[in-house]
């Protein structure tokens, strides 16, 4: 004998439904909210404001035609060499500057370290940093004492 549908039927599939759609969401919200870091930047207002200088500078650096090549390698589980040769427009060395690195992870920036870069002579320049899992990093290199060159470059890298 077949069954009628009636009205509670009705109610029941459409209010089951409904919480079904609720939950789903109400699991959604909980695992964004528990996930997200926040912001990257600590002051993104003033690094908008700032954005000319920051393009003055690039133009400079343009100029002036250094030029960075980073290798970069996994030795043993969890530690990174990083070298960089820095060269200028026509392929001199540039030596006898500070040097800064910044090994930064793509997802998680509670993962990222500071490189201590030594001067190794003619443009090398090398440190290492501990606990670096493999996978893709962002390079961050800066010379902050070289005012008059100014010098920042972007790699990304993959350690093994």
């Amino acid at each position: 004998m077949p069954r009628t549908l009636n009205g509670y039927h009705v109610v029941t599939t459409l209010l089951v439904t409904f919480a079904v759609v609720l939950a789903v969401n109400v699991l959604f919200i909980v695992k964004a909210y528990t996930t997200f870091r926040g912001e990257d930047e600590q002051k993104p207002y003033l690094q908008g404001i700032e954005y000319n200088d920051t393009l003055n500078r690039r133009a400079l650096q343009t100029r002036l035609g250094w030029k960075a090549t980073v290798t970069a390698a996994r030795m043993g589980t969890n530690r990174a060499r990083i070298a960089v040769f820095l060269s200028d427009r026509n392929g001199a060395p540039i030596s006898h500057i500070s040097l800064e690195a910044y090994l930064r992870h793509p997802s998680d920036s509670g993962r990222d370290h500071k490189v201590d870069l030594r001067p190794m002579g003619e443009g090398i320049y090398e440190g290492t940093a501990d606990d670096v899992q493999a996978g893709a990093w962002d390079l961050n290199l800066v010379a902050p004492s070289a005012v008059a060159t100014p010098f920042e470059a972007d790699r990304r890298i993959w350690l093994h």
